[in-house]
């Protein structure tokens, strides 16, 4: 059996009994340190490929576990495991968009939500511009000053979300102009772009039956 955990700050007791009793546990470095899991049965995760292979070749009655940060179904590792033809029972987290919006009091039923992480950031950046809340997963090559710069002029409020979950989890509101001047950006962090400062009632949104359905910033009544 495959297990795939989601992981937020801390592992759980759950996760942590799952990798005691594994014959392969696949994570992150810092997932694995933190769960003392001994090199001979751990990969530490970079490309999926080797860690798919790794877990075709286990035996029928192995126990394997795969820890993923956020929720794993969602922009996570689960879709390229099932795609695989491998069959896994999941355990899900919040996602760390969740967790941003939570940090600021804001519904994210009409948040448009995207990923940066390895995809082109085109679309997304574009996308910037005409939604009026959107979290975005970021990546290495596309974060902060890429967002900013994407949506210059327009008068937008940013929530930098820095190693939630952590002990040393950081959320800073910020200006366009307060945005451009950081430089200390942690990492992973996320970042919400919002029409409206997350205190003014316009960024509460409105209800709508399509979740992500939110109006275009901009567009007529």
């Amino acid at each position: 059996m495959i297990t795939v955990y989601g992981y937020i700050g801390a592992p759980s007791p759950e996760l942590r009994e799952a990798v005691t009793g594994a014959s392969l546990v696949v994570g992150g470095r810092r997932h694995l340190d933190a769960l003392n899991v001994p090199d001979d049965h751990r990969i530490v995760l970079g490309r999926i490929g080797p860690a798919i292979d790794a877990l075709k070749q286990l035996p029928a009655e192995a126990n394997a576990v795969v820890i993923a940060s956020g929720d794993p179904l969602f922009y996570g590792v689960v879709r390229r495991i099932r795609a695989a033809g491998l069959k896994v029972r999941v355990v899900p987290t919040v996602t760390s968009l969740q967790l941003a919006f939570a940090a600021v009091a804001l519904p994210w039923d009409d948040a448009l939500l995207v990923s940066l992480h390895g995809n082109n950031p085109a679309p997304a950046l574009e996308a910037l511009r005409s939604h009026p809340k959107v979290g975005l997963l970021t990546d290495g090559r596309t974060g902060l000053p890429q967002i900013v710069a994407a949506t210059a002029g327009l008068g937008r409020s940013y929530v930098l979300a820095e190693r939630l979950g952590e002990d040393d989890e950081q959320v800073r509101v910020l200006s366009e102009e307060q945005a451009r001047e950081v430089t200390d950006i942690a990492q992973p962090n996320v970042v919400l772009v919002l029409a409206h400062h997350p205190d003014d009632a316009a960024a509460i949104g409105e209800q709508t039956a399509i979740a992500g359905g939110a109006r275009p910033a901009g567009a007529e009544a």
